[in-house]
């Protein structure tokens, strides 16, 4: 928890993380649109993470680290997120729907197979939003990821009785569009985030990433959010445009989900997807929505042996 600690105790932590890590970028499904990655380096098979909606890449360092002893991980920013290209939401509703920016995501780690001359990928490892993207790509390109381990993923149950499924898109994208954005310098921002409920509960190194990967300097000096809550809220708003359930006969991929009992999604939901796939089971924990920041053990503990 981030507690007393303060912005420079917790930088101080966290920078060594980033030692070492090569940036680098991937072509998405779309001319002029490029996801960022980090690089965590490894000699073992490839383990790739997708983050959480509003997040990026880096504040997963401490799962990265944790496992990287035993293999290759590489972090990914979507589209908005990070450094990866900023796309415009406003005036563009659908410049984040899911199934576009899922898209984005398996043309990216099909290249990044590629590039790094493996034949696929070990485990894909997706937090919230970033699970769903995940199991998209892996029902568009059958054969690459061998293992999903799926952190709370947003799965909106199927609709019924021709009504809407329901979601509380609406609700988050107004909340991200209240977030503050912009601060004077990146402690104040630590400062502010670390009284949030949202963050409260963070490792300070996580927090501390997300200050400094998660914020970019001004020209004027001061420091914002990469990801505008314009962003955020897009996001959010169109996490009803990609089916999961529509694509779980097709997912080979075997999965394993990760439910957040304090989180906000249904077990029997995730039971019900995980009953329509080849090769699925779901274990809930008594961890919080946001774990892969709080508990980040409880992730790297599922690589052990």
């Amino acid at each position: 928890m981030t507690g007393n600690v303060k912005w420079s105790e917790a930088w101080e932590r966290a920078q060594p993380m980033l030692a070492g890590v090569v940036r680098g970028r991937l072509p998405a499904s779309e001319p002029g649109v490029e996801l960022a990655t980090l690089d965590w380096g490894g000699d073992g098979e490839l383990v790739v993470i997708h983050h959480a909606n509003g997040f990026c890449a880096a504040t997963y360092a401490l799962i990265a680290v944790g496992i990287r002893e035993h293999y290759r991980v590489v972090s990914v920013d979507a589209r908005g997120h990070g450094d990866s290209t900023p796309v415009a939401a406003v005036g563009d509703p659908a410049a984040y729907d899911w199934t576009r920016m899922a898209a984005d995501y398996a043309v990216a780690l099909s290249r990044l197979v590629e590039d790094l001359g493996r034949d696929g990928i070990r485990f894909a490892v997706g937090h919230s939003f970033g699970g769903v993207l995940t199991l998209a790509a892996a029902a568009q390109r059958p054969g690459l990821i061998e293992e999903a381990l799926l952190l709370d993923p947003v799965v909106i149950p199927p609709a019924t009785g021709g009504e809407k499924s329901p979601s509380r898109g609406p609700d988050l994208a107004d909340m991200a569009r209240r977030r503050r954005a912009d601060f004077s310098t990146r402690e104040e921002a630590y400062d502010h985030f670390a009284g949030r409920g949202l963050f409260e509960a963070f490792r300070p190194e996580a927090l501390a990433l997300y200050v400094a990967e998660g914020m970019t300097e001004t020209a004027s000096g001061e420091i914002r959010l990469k990801c505008d809550p314009s962003v955020e809220a897009a996001v959010f708003e169109n996490g009803g445009t990609l089916d999961v359930f529509g694509l779980a006969a097709k997912i080979e991929t075997r999965t394993r989900f990760l439910h957040a009992a304090r989180g906000n999604f249904a077990l029997d939901v995730y039971d019900d997807l995980a009953r329509r796939m080849p090769d699925a089971r779901v274990d809930s924990l008594d961890v919080g929505h946001l774990f892969a920041m709080e508990n980040p053990e409880v992730v790297v503990a599922c690589f052990d042996g």
